[in-house]
């Protein structure tokens, strides 16, 4: 086992990536990679701890192989965020499954802005047209950077994170051109960008099959209703090309029943004060309203997982802090 390429680690998200974290797997900077040409996981180390990142880019019948070779080397392993299928694997191998929260996402295929509960989309337009604002997609090459790294921080000065940006289940924002990311922006009648929502590609067997909305920022003096604007115009944009699903990430936390599988009840009793606490919310991490938001776009939403092979269950919910960068 060796670190991938990056070349490689494409052509496998090409091959494999069609869960909501691949593109982060294969790119996300930071991550160590164990595997080869064939499959690989990626992962962080906290001591003697690995937590690893979503699901391998791997073929199905070889992530059981991938994975027992993994925690043979490491031992102490956690899985955040994966599908599924992955729960199963785990739930196999004596590990402790529990659900971390509902992905959203909506089929492009049947998506439209009619009725009540899209009219925030329908406001959004009428309100930023009106003003003489457009969304387009463009290269960062052809932006002013200072310009762009100003909404990028001036955002990030409202968050509860305001000091660093969030990483592993959240991919820190690149402002730079990647290959397969889409990048939208909000230009102000002089052509100044004052948003940007970037967008991460899924893919099944060589074939683009969706997008993640990975990154949606604006000027702190901008119209909150920003996100609704850009996210409209990517989707007519997908929807014109023929893309089948656009996800809108996780909702931490949210609709855990934990029924299926041998959970710990310590991450299932912290989970669940995270989401209903106030202060939690506050200071930690807005998971209330994160889902109140997702939930207004209307879609359809599928669980997530994580699983520990090692208790005790609150030292690596403290490492896991770390790794996210949220201490």
């Amino acid at each position: 086992m060796h670190q991938i390429d990056v070349s490689s680690r494409h052509r496998l998200l090409e091959r494999h990536g069609d869960f909501v974290l691949a593109y982060s797997v294969a790119h996300q900077p930071g991550l160590l990679h164990f595997g080869d040409e064939q499959g690989f996981l990626s992962y962080k180390m906290v001591g003697s701890a690995a937590f690893v990142l979503a699901d391998p880019l791997a073929p199905r019948e070889r992530r059981g192989a991938l994975i027992d070779a993994f925690i043979a080397e490491k031992g102490d392993v956690s899985f955040w965020q994966t599908t599924h299928g992955m729960a199963k694997l785990l739930a196999e191998r004596g590990f402790f499954v529990n659900e971390l929260g509902a992905e959203t996402f909506v089929d492009l295929r049947s998506y439209d802005f009619a009725g009540p509960r899209r009219r925030s989309f329908r406001t959004a337009v009428n309100r930023f047209t009106r003003s003489g604002h457009v969304v387009e997609e463009m290269s960062l090459g052809d932006l002013d950077p200072g310009r762009v790294r100003a909404i990028s921080e001036g955002w990030r000065r409202t968050r509860t994170t305001k000091s660093r940006e969030l990483s592993f289940l959240v991919r820190p924002v690149v402002l730079d051109d990647e290959p397969g990311v889409r990048k939208f922006f909000i230009l102000d009648r002089d052509r100044q960008p004052v948003a940007f929502a970037f967008f991460d590609p899924l893919y099944r067997d060589g074939r683009l099959i969706g997008y993640l909305s990975a990154t949606r920022r604006w000027l702190p003096e901008t119209d909150s209703l920003a996100t609704y604007f850009l996210l409209r115009t990517a989707i007519e944009k997908f929807q014109s090309e023929g893309i089948e699903t656009l996800y809108l990430g996780i909702m931490p936390f949210r609709r855990i029943e934990d029924k299926e599988f041998t959970k710990n009840w310590l991450i299932r009793r912290a989970f669940r004060f995270i989401y209903t606490n106030a202060l939690a919310n506050r200071f930690v991490y807005p998971t209330k309203t994160l889902a109140q938001h997702k939930e207004s776009y209307g879609g359809d939403i599928r669980q997530t997982y994580c699983a520990i092979n090692t208790e005790p269950a609150l030292p690596r919910l403290l490492k896991l802090l770390r790794v996210l960068r949220i201490v």
